[in-house]
């Protein structure tokens, strides 16, 4: 091989074995012990009724109105995280104290029946008894999951029951090393924390007076996470596209795409809420089930701070599809027992975003 020959092959190979010697960089969970994160995750959704219909008694109903909906759903947390103790990854320790839980749902509907429009606009706003608690998670290695106590002690513990420990979106991180462009699955099953962070918050309507339409907006449908079950089938990649400078810190930008389905079944949910709620007196109203199927195909960006070792922002957005079917038993005044189903399709978009300071 001539001179020439032998320097054009060194200047086409040179970037890809230059590439290949760099070291990859590792994106790891390591935040200091004794330090704190406060945590704001902001949820936002929007729909709009593409279909509905509903039975009486097993018969279509013969009234049925033409019906328009829109409604959109907020839902804000704020944590504080102490990490006392790590592990390997994850978190050995963490004082978690609940600054602020909140969300709403507010539904436009114009209803048209025999020539006649009628407007309904309402908000429904929900608060958690987690406000102002704090709860510490103890990794139990022998169970291999985080016991979980009030700090200080309180007789609520049922309020511990669905919470879960990972707010860090440390499900997003890849196992090795990576460098630019690498891409690896991220299991579907652990977008729960990331989609739903903190787990069930026991929010509850603060509106006492309702109806069955309304429990399914406001008892089911109060935020993406309270829609989200455990039964999350799809599929979810992410991608390491480099680092980049923030405020000259060194961050890790991870992109993540997601196409995925959820069924939950609400009804316990919803019938747990309705206890709470002032029916009119003449009424009687018995709800049997409720169940919600969800499809998002969203797509995120993870920035995660090197240094510190854990996350700095997160943004995710996409279209998603709900179906809804529930179903109860309501007295009218002066008229025997009906059974009442309704089906609702719905279409719409999600935006997630979170920020760590």
């Amino acid at each position: 091989m001539n001179t020439k020959k032998l320097l054009l092959l060194t200047a086409v190979c040179a970037p890809v074995l230059l590439a290949a010697a760099l070291p990859g960089s590792k994106v790891k969970f390591a935040p200091t012990e004794g330090s704190s994160v406060t945590k704001t995750f902001e949820n936002k959704a929007e729909f709009s009724l593409d279909h509905m219909s509903s039975s009486i008694n097993g018969q279509e109903n013969p009234a049925m109105p033409s019906m328009t909906m829109n409604f959109t759903t907020n839902q804000k947390i704020v944590v504080t995280d102490e990490y006392a103790a790590n592990r390997d990854g994850a978190p050995k320790k963490l004082k978690r104290r609940f600054d602020d839980i909140g969300s709403d749902v507010t539904m436009s509907m114009k209803i048209e029946v025999m020539g006649e429009s009628h407007d309904q606009d309402k908000t429904s706003k929900s608060k958690s008894q987690l406000a102002g608690k704090t709860v510490l998670f103890t990794w139990d290695g022998d169970a291999k999951d985080y016991k979980k106590a009030f700090d200080p002690a309180s007789e609520n513990a049922d309020l511990l029951k669905g919470l879960k420990e990972d707010m860090d979106l440390r499900a997003l991180l890849p196992e090795n090393e990576v460098k630019e462009g690498d891409e690896w699955d991220v299991n579907v099953k652990s977008l729960a924390s990331v989609l739903g962070p903190g787990g069930d918050l026991s929010l509850v309507p603060e509106d006492k007076d309702t109806n069955g339409m309304d429990m399914g907006m406001s008892g089911g449908m109060g935020s993406m996470s309270e829609m989200l079950g455990e039964m999350l089938e799809g599929d979810a990649k992410a991608k390491f596209t480099g680092l980049r400078d923030v405020g000259g810190a060194k961050m890790a930008v991870i992109k993540l795409t997601m196409k995925i389905a959820s069924s939950k079944d609400m009804t316990d949910i919803v019938k747990e809420a309705m206890k709470k709620q002032k029916l009119p007196a003449e009424m009687e109203m018995k709800f049997d089930h409720m169940d919600i199927d969800l499809k998002i195909d969203g797509e995120g960006e993870l920035v995660w701070d090197m240094a510190a070792g854990h996350a700095h922002s997160f943004e995710m957005s996409g279209p998603v599809h709900v179906n809804m079917d529930m179903s109860m038993k309501i007295k009218p005044p002066g008229q025997g027992d009906m059974s009442v189903e309704q089906r609702m399709e719905l279409s719409g978009t999600t935006n997630l975003s979170a920020k760590f300071e």
